[in-house]
């Protein structure tokens, strides 16, 4: 007989975790990270290997743990691409952790790296969207409040021309399902 944790004993990560599992019918590997900022905890990385049905999706647990004067709601990230890299699930955990309490990570936040996120790609910045296709807006993480997910879509940093000229919403449109896609062409 296997035996469950009760709901009552589980960590808010914990609650967090299962909600997603739940929701993307898969199983998470979570990673963790010493906090670089004093007095915020760690920043945790949950994993969804790809698979043939889906893209690699990971999510951040901890940013939501800081606050951010511009930053209207709770919020967490996550990430989609089409690649076995772990490069990309890692990139998650450490913006998180580098810029939690220093960027609001509003829908329409550019973030530049400066540099390619991993050898197979030269994407090298990111746009903050609102999370999209079947991963859930909001999420429970058991401190009696929801976190909002928010989604960082990798771009090329010449493209945030074409972001304020074209707009968000026209962007992500035109890049249609070549947004998870590390090697796609800069529009």
């Amino acid at each position: 007989m296997i035996f469950k944790k009760p709901d009552f004993l589980k960590s808010p990560l914990e609650h967090y975790r299962s909600q997603l599992e739940d929701s993307l019918q898969a199983k998470a590997a979570i990673f963790r990270e010493k906090s670089v900022k004093k007095k915020l905890p760690f920043v945790y990385t949950l994993v969804f290997h790809r698979n043939e049905d889906s893209p690699m999706i990971t999510f951040s647990y901890g940013l939501s743990f800081a606050s951010h004067p511009d930053q209207h709601n709770r919020v967490e990230l996550c990430l989609q691409m089409d690649s076995e890299d772990m490069t990309w699930a890692h990139v998650v955990g450490y913006l998180t952790n580098q810029l939690r309490g220093d960027c609001p990570f509003n829908s329409g936040e550019i973030i530049r790296l400066g540099q390619k996120v991993s050898q197979d790609s030269d994407l090298n910045a990111f746009v903050v969207i609102p999370v999209q296709h079947d991963i859930p807006q909001k999420v429970k993480d058991g401190r009696k409040s929801t976190v909002q997910l928010l989604e960082l879509l990798p771009i090329y940093e010449q493209e945030v021309y074409n972001i304020q000229k074209l707009g968000l919403d026209n962007f992500i449109k035109q890049l249609g399902k070549s947004k998870t896609d590390p090697k796609r062409k800069p529009l």
